[in-house]
């Protein structure tokens, strides 16, 4: 009588674990006394807590989590087909999952065991931790079309959520865009200029807290935007750099006697040092000019219009020999204002 009382005991205490998510071996496999040692056990086994992940790959991801005390080993399990499947034990802390799809999200507890009497006592599972493995690297970007401002680019469709694309931007890579298609346009781009573009592949793993995964870099691919049919700021630039080195090659009298000016070894030592003082000096407010000239934002012909003012700065020199023409344009609303000062 008192032998059934206790294995009822047992077997009531057993129950009572198993409801709290301890697993306890079988009544049958032991006997009174090694059951209640065992449930005993089980108790003082502790569930895991703090379970994160590392992405080491397209294929593995690292588990790691929070020590249990007395704890013999740890089992890890990852859902497939809504249920939970044992993955494989570990003693430490950590487990890599490995030869897992790219580009998934997969789903992972974890629980503690301790061994008696040669069987495993299991305490709770932990919380459930959702991750996802890295894309494979970008294949197959090219340039589709090249304009005079723009670039597309287009790229073989592999497994993601979106794909980002890099710009290389004096030097440094920076996120442009990103699109769930696989092809992207590059815009605002200057005309006749060389631009250097690359992509990669992301996996966002949660939405509500915005974790993401990515693959390697695509290739770099190289693209020059077509010259444009109008005038740009940049051929103005171009413009005004090719007149003012055509002025200076034209001042023979300043050439020849800058160092008798005003302002020789104090303000300036060089004839590059004259020539670069009077551009900074000379303003439409402070200094003479013959005219005004107009180029509007729709003119084409940057190389007629060039051409013209050297013909004008020849003729200044010629009446005006002793003088340094300088090369002044400002933006306006609908056209750039030209003046050659003097």
């Amino acid at each position: 009588m008192k032998n059934g009382m206790k294995k009822t005991a047992a077997i009531v205490m057993a129950a009572m674990l198993m409801g709290t998510g301890a697993v306890v071996p079988a009544a049958e496999d032991m006997g009174i006394f090694s059951q209640t040692a065992i449930v005993a056990e089980a108790a003082s086994v502790g569930k895991v807590t703090g379970l994160k992940s590392k992405t080491l790959s397209n294929s593995e991801i690292q588990l790691n989590w929070s020590k249990v005390k007395g704890a013999s080993g740890y089992t890890v399990y990852m859902r497939k087909n809504g249920k939970y499947n044992k993955l494989g034990d570990c003693k430490g802390t950590s487990y890599t999952v490995k030869k897992l799809p790219n580009a998934t999200r997969e789903n992972f507890k974890v629980r503690a065991y301790k061994t008696v009497k040669g069987k495993k006592v299991y305490g709770e599972y932990s919380a459930n931790w959702n991750t996802a493995t890295n894309p494979q690297a970008c294949k197959g970007l090219k340039v589709s079309s090249v304009g005079t401002d723009s670039v597309k680019l287009s790229w073989t469709k592999i497994g993601c959520t979106n794909y980002r694309i890099y710009q290389n931007i004096k030097g440094k890579w920076k996120e442009i865009g990103k699109t769930t298609g696989t092809s992207y346009t590059v815009k605002k781009l200057a005309p006749s200029t060389k631009y250097q573009f690359k992509i990669r592949a992301c996996k966002q793993d949660d939405k509500k807290t915005n974790n993401n995964h990515y693959g390697k870099y695509s290739g770099v691919v190289t693209a020059t935007t077509k010259k444009s049919d109008k005038i740009t700021q940049a051929d103005i630039d171009a413009m005004k750099k090719e007149l003012q080195e055509y002025s200076n090659s034209k001042a023979d009298f300043i050439r020849e006697n800058y160092t008798e000016f005003d302002g020789y070894g104090v303000e300036y030592n060089t004839l590059e040092e004259f020539f670069e003082m009077s551009v900074n000096k000379k303003t439409p407010t402070n200094a003479g000019y013959n005219d005004e000239y107009t180029i509007y934002f729709d003119e084409k012909d940057i190389e007629g219009i060039t051409k013209s003012f050297k013909e004008d700065i020849d003729y200044i020199y010629r009446r005006t020999p002793n003088t340094h023409i300088v090369i002044y344009i400002e933006t306006c609303s609908s056209y750039w204002a030209v003046y050659l000062l003097n």
